[in-house]
């Protein structure tokens, strides 16, 4: 019976220390889990790249922001060029029309670089004695007023000068000073056209060289009128014209029996 009691006892033991030992193993164990969960390195959270981001939500912004720029220019373009074709520009009337016309016109041609200078006086003279003087009174953008002496008598004459022609405009032998300008103040009693379309006098040359006593002149115009102021007689004038000097020479001849030629030609300026 005491053998059995020890072998029992002994059991009893036995399981106490199996029980033990699973306990402790246990306890081991889950220390074990402890340290490694621990020691088991914490996952870091990757750090947001923020400036990758702005980066690439400006690279898509700026596209947008130009094609915004892009469209809110070609918008203004449109809206300009709309405004500019709505824009009616001011109507000129007829009248302003025709000054404009007429002062272009007036302007175009060869003729102006033939005009006297203001204040010029020419002697013309015939076998060696002056016969005619020409002084330049005045003159403006459009007109020339010349006082011509001829022995004892003077006549002012006003031509109408510009690029396009040069007509007779007025003619006055009653005048108190025939120094003094009309240019402001006169009124045409005449309209003889001596150079420029449709004019009265013919034109024969346009570039000839002709020799006075002032000395050989270049690139003259030669101009021509026949008239019937003697019965059954022709009377021809042949005038010529000079760059910067205007009237250069004169050529008279009368037809018929008592028929005669004259010539006088500048031979000074003042």
């Amino acid at each position: 019976m005491k053998k059995m009691l020890s072998i029992f006892s002994l059991i009893l033991l036995f399981l106490a220390g199996c029980a033990a030992s699973e306990e402790e193993a246990g306890k081991q164990e889950e220390q074990k889990e402890k340290e490694a969960s621990v020691s088991e390195p914490i996952e870091k959270e990757e750090p947001v790249n923020e400036e990758s981001d702005q980066t690439q939500t400006s690279s898509k912004e700026e596209p947008d922001q130009e094609k915004a720029e892009e469209n809110d220019q070609n918008s203004k373009g449109e809206t300009e060029v709309s405004s500019e074709e709505n824009t009616e520009k001011p109507k000129e009337s007829p009248e302003n029309t025709d000054k404009k016309m007429e002062s272009e016109q007036s302007t175009a041609g060869p003729f102006l670089e033939y005009r006297p200078e203001t204040g010029a006086k020419k002697q013309f003279k015939e076998d060696g004695v002056v016969l005619l003087t020409e002084n330049v009174v005045a003159a403006n953008e459009e007109f020339v007023q010349i006082a011509l002496t001829l022995g004892d008598s003077t006549t002012t004459q006003i031509y109408k000068w510009t690029g396009s022609e040069i007509t007779l405009v007025y003619e006055e032998r009653d005048l108190q000073d025939h120094s003094v300008s009309l240019l402001d103040s006169f009124e045409p009693n005449m309209n003889e056209k001596l150079l420029g379309d449709g004019a009265d006098w013919k034109l024969l040359e346009k570039s000839a060289a002709v020799e006075t006593d002032y000395g050989k002149q270049k690139n003259v115009f030669v101009i021509q009128k026949i008239s019937n102021e003697v019965v059954d007689e022709e009377t021809i004038f042949t005038r010529y014209y000079a760059p910067k000097l205007g009237l250069v020479k004169e050529d008279f001849e009368l037809t018929g029996e008592n028929g005669y030629k004259g010539e006088s030609s500048l031979s000074s300026v003042e």
